[in-house]
């Protein structure tokens, strides 16, 4: 923006007759730039209000304050326009620094400013937009575009979520909020507020912080340590989806012993939920004013984890220092040991120790240190298997096994599927800023059918999948992945419970009519009624399908 006084003269008709420039800045710029105006309609080239007698206008996305007066001297109009000092520099460095996408657009839609965010979250180089029409950037229907329904109303709009294609034809999900702008009553123009998942996860995790550093200083703000008021909040038993009879027991029983500061082992395959278990016994003992460790003793290596949990002593190895421990981060807290069968044994039998006399040392160190941690592991195999195969100290099973939760896999909860399924859905919902309604009933048969070997873990992993490639309101069959699309065209999948009922037919070619009959029909529902693409799954010759349609009066397309 120029700091430039402007007189311009305008007839009747609001054509410029005349410029004159009395700034001491940018008077030559201005005056070249300018000078091919004359002649032509101010409104040509010059966003302005004429039925005002003051107010703002705009020459690309650059604002001026003017005011309109007769001519006395002759017919016509003057207007008297300041640019005035510019600080937008400063204002335009400060916005690039929020954490929101920022656009600002004029009263008729042209694209003033977007901030560095906005650049991230709609893939666009704003030097290339700045000074078009939304239209001409977005492809988007002009009646559902928050911003045009903004500066139309005159009125916020909040919260709105918009899916659409930016300029590089990539499809965009945000949530949006537009704020008409005014200047003396006056509509200049509009800014609107993107956000995407990233920054709506980050308010999630700001939100968390912020509660937990609340709650924390409610109950007790003089003795918590400043380093847990930035503590995550962790998993409580309320988290625990799910009311199969087995996984109920395993939820109660853990619920039970979380004020009995006693060890527990939670046994369970991979992705069942044991660190949840934990976060939840945790969250429910004397101890959930005080710290929740968690190391997974599989991914560390054997030569490092002893010095991870009993920290070192400067000087003990080349290039050690003095450096804490877990036990010791977990003073008066929790420490869970997740797969601890996969722990070297020498080291198994120095934490049996520690449980033992509740003291340790730390590698290469000469003194003991006093500990009062509670101890929860998990074995993703059965603990029992462990200790026969020499992969779990019998002494230390005996210790840390004074209950065992034992978390049932996800195949062996099917009544649970729909549940999680429906509960995942919501939560992801949120977290892409999609309203996701449920999957259709061929999904979950497909999921009560499928064994599950990443169990929960796994489902979510799918649900996740099937978010990032849809574009309607609910999951089908074809937003899955391509294993479980696979295995649900096996013929064991497409027979269906109806046919396991069929045993009440009285002989034996009755029974086998029947089955005949509703392999058919599933199968030609599932190719949509395709003659060649149905023989071709029942791998019989087309010739031999057609017989079989007309006998059992089946409907097809050729």
């Amino acid at each position: 923006m120029f700091a430039c006084d402007i007189i311009c003269f305008l007839d009747d008709n609001n054509v410029v007759q005349h410029f004159e420039f009395r700034s001491p800045t940018g008077t030559d710029n201005f005056q070249g730039m300018w000078s091919e105006y004359i002649g032509k309609p101010i409104t040509s080239f010059l966003d302005i209000e004429l039925n005002s007698n003051s107010g703002y206008a705009n020459w690309k996305g650059t604002p001026f304050w003017f005011t309109k007066s007769e001519n006395v001297m002759g017919s016509g109009f003057i207007l008297f326009m300041t640019g005035g000092t510019n600080n937008s520099k400063i204002y335009e460095e400060a916005m690039d620094c929020i954490s929101e996408g920022l656009q600002v657009f004029d009263r008729n839609g042209y694209l003033l400013f977007c901030n560095k965010e906005s650049e991230r979250i709609e893939k666009m180089d704003r030097t290339k937009i700045i000074g078009k029409h939304l239209l001409d950037i977005y492809e988007l229907n002009e009646d559902y575009s928050t911003i045009l329904n903004t500066i139309k109303n005159k009125v916020p709009v909040m919260n709105r979520c918009d899916y659409f294609k930016n300029k590089n034809g990539e499809m965009i999900t945000t949530m949006n909020s537009g704020y008409p702008l005014f200047i003396d009553n006056q509509l200049i123009g509009a800014m609107v507020l993107v956000q995407d998942v990233s920054i709506l996860e980050q308010y999630w995790t700001k939100a968390n912080v912020f509660e937990k550093y609340l709650s924390e200083r409610e109950v007790d703000r003089r003795s918590r340590k400043q380093k847990n008021y930035y503590t995550l909040k962790y998993y409580t038993f309320s988290d625990l989806i799910g009311e199969n009879e087995g996984f109920v027991e395993a939820v109660n029983l853990s619920r039970n012993v979380a004020l009995r500061d006693c060890a527990v082992l939670i046994y369970g395959e991979t992705g069942t939920g044991k660190e949840l278990f934990a976060q939840s016994i945790h969250s429910a003992s004397n101890r959930k004013n005080k710290e929740f460790v968690a190391v997974n003793c599989a991914a560390i290596p054997e030569s490092l984890i002893e010095g991870i949990l009993f920290g070192t002593e400067r000087g003990t190895f080349t290039g050690s220092s003095d450096r804490m421990g877990l036990f010791e981060q977990a003073e008066g807290g929790t420490l869970f040991l997740d797969e601890i069968n996969s722990m070297d044994l020498h080291v198994q039998s120095k934490l049996l120790r520690v449980l033992q006399e509740k003291k340790f040392r730390r590698v290469g160190g000469l003194r003991d240190i006093e500990c009062d941690v509670r101890i929860l592991s998990s074995t993703n195999e059965d603990p029992l298997f462990c200790v026969e195969n020499n992969k779990l100290r019998r002494d230390l099973y005996y210790r840390i096994n004074t209950v065992t939760v034992n978390i049932p896999p996800l195949r062996q909860r099917l009544d649970d599927i729909e549940r999680l399924t429906h509960y995942f859905i919501e939560k992801l919902s949120y977290r892409y800023s999609k309203q996701v309604k449920g999957a259709s009933g061929e999904v979950i048969n497909t999921f009560k059918s499928y064994d599950w070997p990443g169990n929960v873990r796994e489902l979510l992993h799918v649900l996740e999948y099937a978010f990032n490639i849809m574009t309607g309101n609910r999951i089908e069959l074809f937003h899955l992945p391509k294993y479980l699309q696979e295995r649900r065209q096996e013929p064991s999948a497409i027979l269906g419970p109806e046919c396991k009922t069929a045993l009440h037919f009285e002989t034996l070619e009755q029974l086998m009519a029947e089955y005949e009959k509703k392999v058919i029909e599933n199968t030609l529902k599932h190719c949509k009624y395709n003659v060649s693409k149905t023989a071709q799954v029942l791998g019989i010759k087309r010739q031999s399908l057609q017989y079989r349609i007309k006998k059992y009066g089946f409907k097809t397309t050729q």
